[in-house]
């Protein structure tokens, strides 16, 4: 992987304590029994862990940068609650950038990107999954890597940010069911993926994307906002009006 791709999909820096603390939080929102209800001050957190109440407040305020966390003056830190409609969005959001990328760079992915590939598959085969945030960090490392592949670095953040989101909503409401985080990933797809890549069938390879990126459908979502798009109905976004550059207008 080249130094300007590796910065895209996985930034160079060293991992700080304010990064630790910062995992160690978002660990805690997704695997306990917390709700949007819990609140989370800098004192309790600075005796949990025995850092400063700096190190803290600055976890802390990054998570509410991701739209994690929403600060209450005087009270703390709450959980910023994310609804069906906001998983339904999330889901077409990924769908339009990811799948909308891909159409226009499938041609020119070559033997270099498919090692790039091939790579890093191999290395999360072969990787432990101790946490869910350690399955759901390769789900988004891969999709990433993918999305690199067009050359902007403001889609990657873009899509980095939706699958964080994406991320708490299944801590909100799916942890607390006792189902298990293999149920709402498809990893096999990745494989798909790159073995249609790698024969040149870009269809295909669009259609396991669109497949990997649909997020388990809540019934009541269903219900109340509609079905999520089919993938041949997303895989022509120009048809609907929506374009790469449309994308990169909207956000730069």
């Amino acid at each position: 992987m080249d130094n300007v791709m590796q910065e895209m999909v996985l930034p160079t820096r060293k991992e700080t304590l304010v990064d630790q603390i910062h995992d160690k939080i978002l660990e805690i929102i997704i695997q306990e029994d917390v709700s949007e209800k819990s609140v989370f001050t800098e004192g309790k957190l600075v005796q949990q862990f025995q850092v400063s109440k700096a190190t803290v407040r600055e976890a802390l305020v990054r998570l509410c940068n991701e739209s994690i966390l929403r600060s209450i003056p005087r009270y703390g830190y709450v959980i910023a609650y994310i609804g069906l409609k906001d998983l339904h969005d999330l889901e077409e959001f990924r769908r339009l950038l990811e799948l909308t990328s891909l159409r226009e760079t499938a041609p020119r992915i070559g033997r270099s990107e498919l090692d790039q590939m091939r790579s890093m598959l191999d290395r999360h085969s072969c990787g432990n999954n101790k946490t869910v945030w350690d399955i759901w960090k390769k789900n988004m490392e891969f999709h990433s890597l993918l999305l690199s592949f067009f050359g902007n670095r403001i889609f990657v953040k873009f899509l980095q940010d939706a699958m964080r989101r994406q991320m708490l909503y299944f801590g909100q409401s799916r942890w607390q069911e006792n189902r298990s985080f293999a149920d709402f990933l498809h990893t096999e797809q990745h494989e798909k993926v790159y073995t249609s890549l790698e024969s040149g069938n870009a269809e295909q390879a669009l259609a396991f994307l669109a497949s990997d990126i649909a997020w388990p459908v809540v019934p009541e979502a269903a219900d109340r906002y509609g079905a999520l798009p089919e993938p041949a109905q997303v895989c022509r976004p120009a048809e609907r009006g929506v374009g790469v550059m449309h994308l990169q207008a909207a956000w730069l």
